[in-house]
């Protein structure tokens, strides 16, 4: 546990306007980067995991870097703006970054927010066309100089396939296998792709987007890699909608992408792939938290709910290789 006290008595000495500074209290913990509300101030804290991290996605001071470039960027999305990064542990005891707090509220993965489940179809299905199109539009842009090089559709499979292959896991690793025999379609050159285009990344203030957050797991590489993580939450003859696509109003999965393909201004031909792809980096983090769980390397009571997930989107993913083949 932090001395969140001692912690808000050091950063009252170098935070600008740090006088104001009430309290720090935690909004999110555990195996990803952490999240605290600097109270008085007004401010948000991320820490690295103190549980450990689940998987080797950028850095605290690698976020902080991608969203000051993401600030001065025409054309992208709204991002909080840094107002202090610091690698010296002798501050907080690790890195650490504090930004400015997005106005609003994300919508949660499974305990959805009342406005958006008491609201109208029209409202969800407004939601929905702006959560598409605000990923979608990072296929307009050029890649970010902070991200490097360019990661090759078949590049990131390798990771994942490694990411699952240290976790145990031989099942997702053979069917990484499968998947990479066949080439990955591109829909045009490199781009800025999230890696995490979930609903619950968005901030929304007013039912309209304030902010893009959670960039983990951001590269330079290949747009339908983010079609791809979006579709697989939407329902097909493969799996399920999860649950914000569950509710009355969200667009459907062809929808979804011919919105894609409007906005981004590029074919999606050949997303299947991409998103077998995803659902195999999802898996392999579902086997990483399992194999934590059964190796004894973390306690955590959540990691057995991962277990209960992973026949799920290991059976979703043989079905997609399945399909693909026929």
């Amino acid at each position: 546990m932090r001395d969140l006290e001692r912690d808000g008595d050091r950063l009252r000495t170098i935070l600008p306007g740090g006088d104001k500074l009430t309290a720090i209290t935690p909004l999110t913990t555990g195996f990803s980067n952490e999240t605290y509300l600097i109270e008085g101030c007004d401010l948000i804290l991320r820490l690295p995991p103190s549980a450990g991290a689940m998987l080797d996605g950028h850095d605290v001071i690698a976020q902080a870097a991608i969203y000051s470039e993401l600030g001065s960027v025409a054309g992208a999305p709204p991002v909080p703006g840094i107002v202090l990064a610091s690698e010296d542990t002798e501050v907080l005891g690790v890195p650490f970054f504090v930004m400015e707090r997005a106005a609003g509220e994300s919508i949660h993965d499974t305990k959805l927010q009342p406005w958006f489940t008491d609201g109208s179809d029209e409202l969800r299905a407004d939601v929905c066309r702006q959560w598409v199109s605000a990923f979608a539009g990072l296929a307009r842009l050029q890649p970010l100089d902070f991200l490097g090089a360019p990661v090759s559709p078949e590049d990131d499979a390798r990771m994942w396939q490694a990411f699952a292959k240290s976790a145990n896991c031989e099942p997702l690793v053979a069917l990484f296998d499968r998947l990479l025999a066949i080439p990955a379609q591109r829909s045009g050159p490199p781009a800025i792709v999230h890696g995490d285009t979930k609903l619950s990344n968005l901030m929304w203030q007013d039912q309209q987007i304030s902010a893009m957050l959670d960039w983990e797991m951001a590269l330079n590489g290949e747009p339908l890699a983010d079609l791809g993580y979006l579709l697989y939450g939407f329902e097909s003859e493969f799996h399920g909608p999860t649950t914000p696509q569950r509710q009355p109003g969200m667009l459907k999965r062809a929808d979804v992408i011919a919105l894609w393909e409007q906005v981004s201004g590029r074919s999606a031909e050949g997303v299947f792939w991409h998103e077998i792809a995803q659902i195999g980096k999802v898996t392999a983090i579902i086997a990483e938290g399992v194999d934590m769980h059964l190796s004894g390397r973390s306690q955590d009571p959540k990691l057995e709910l991962f277990a209960k997930n992973f026949d799920y989107f290991l059976g979703v993913m043989k079905a997609m290789l399945d399909g693909h083949d026929t």
